[in-house]
């Protein structure tokens, strides 16, 4: 209905008419504000805050909040506010102008992942190259025993984790004894510079008998007393213990095993 007012203006009588819509009840101004807007939504199915909370399972306290804008509101909340009173999530956020009806398939999409991959970073090779030392003996056993009387056999590309070892070096891999940690073939780098601790896999290198040249075996560290150096090996030929020992007075080296690489 209208309300007619005469008001007079300098003299000049004026009409003024004021228009009243009649509506459900809901508030006329356009709602710029998210509370607004999930408020107006609302209302369209609930008469009150609590009610639509206790109706879909919110937390009263948490969606009056909302509502009356003492705290915000994401996408995730819009979304679960947008099925429930059958609007677009994106008007309620107030990326939509008009109000937008509910559309199961937009909706209820699922998130796209966001990117988490970067541009390739360049990868620098090592250029340091290390020596492997040592080489099968005739009638090599499957104790892994092979020549290491400082002979280079070969050159392989050092490892990052050897680059500034300045005495670190490999060798071959002989014998089956350490399966299933080392196979026959594999090569084995050695940091001598590293500190050795039992269960840690090593290189030894022993004393020949009279007249022959130095050997060295890959074992498991166990202890090495002022007596003897006691090692493990995983996988013991026929014949043999899996602890074997050796004289100190026989042991050159003990030096750590600190990577491998398959054969």
């Amino acid at each position: 209905m209208g309300l007619v007012y005469m008001i007079n203006v300098h003299g000049v009588n004026m009409t003024y008419v004021n228009t009243i819509c009649e509506n459900s009840g809901m508030s006329q101004h356009a709602p710029d504000t998210k509370k607004d807007r999930l408020k107006l939504a609302r209302e369209r199915s609930f008469p009150s805050a609590r009610q639509a909370a206790l109706r879909h399972g919110w937390g009263p306290s948490t969606y009056a909040a909302h509502e009356n804008g003492q705290n915000d509101f994401g996408e995730a909340h819009a979304r679960e506010y947008a099925r429930a009173f059958k609007v677009s999530a994106a008007w309620l956020l107030g990326l939509d102008a008009e109000m937008q009806a509910y559309d199961v398939a937009v909706e209820d999409a699922a998130p796209q992942p966001q990117p988490n991959a970067s541009y390739p970073v360049p990868v620098e090779f090592p250029r340091r190259k290390l020596p492997v030392y040592g080489h099968a003996a005739g009638g090599l056993e499957r104790d892994g025993k092979f020549i290491l009387n400082g002979t280079k056999v070969a050159d392989v590309l050092c490892p990052p984790q050897l680059e500034s070892v300045r005495d670190a070096y490999a060798v071959y891999m002989h014998g089956d004894s350490m399966l299933p940690a080392f196979r026959p073939g594999d090569t084995i780098y050695i940091d001598p510079s590293r500190p050795v601790t039992a269960g840690d896999e090593v290189l030894v290198q022993i004393k020949g008998e009279e007249g022959k040249p130095p050997f060295g075996f890959v074992k498991e560290f166990m202890r090495q007393t002022a007596k003897e150096l006691v090692l493990l090996q995983h996988n013991p030929p026929e014949g043999q213990e899996r602890i074997i020992t050796f004289p100190a007075d026989r042991v050159m080296t003990v030096h750590k095993v600190v990577g491998r690489l398959r054969g």
